[in-house]
């Protein structure tokens, strides 16, 4: 997302939603998906995004013990997410 020059990521997983500021540090962070209301909000406030999408997270999918290849019911293997950089 970006306003005014400024950049944040919006990313949901399973472990919550997370609002990282432009250099990658947590800014807000919710237990829960929030993503769809924190979206909002921010679009209230004039941020637009820039991108969205399903991603693996940085550094490759999650490998919990005992995953095996292919257990998408694993945590962490899907994250949506909304930034300015990803597209």
């Amino acid at each position: 997302m970006e306003r005014a020059g400024e950049r944040r990521v919006l990313r949901t997983d399973d472990a919550g939603t997370l609002l990282l500021d432009g250099e990658g540090r947590v800014a807000g962070e919710h237990g829960t998906d929030r993503h769809a209301m924190l979206l909002a909000e921010l679009g209230d406030a004039g941020w637009q995004v820039t991108a969205d999408g399903h991603r693996v997270p940085p550094g490759g999918p999650a490998e919990p013990p005992g995953a095996v290849a292919g257990d998408t019911g694993a945590p962490g293997l899907r994250a949506t997410e909304t930034d300015a950089e990803s597209g």
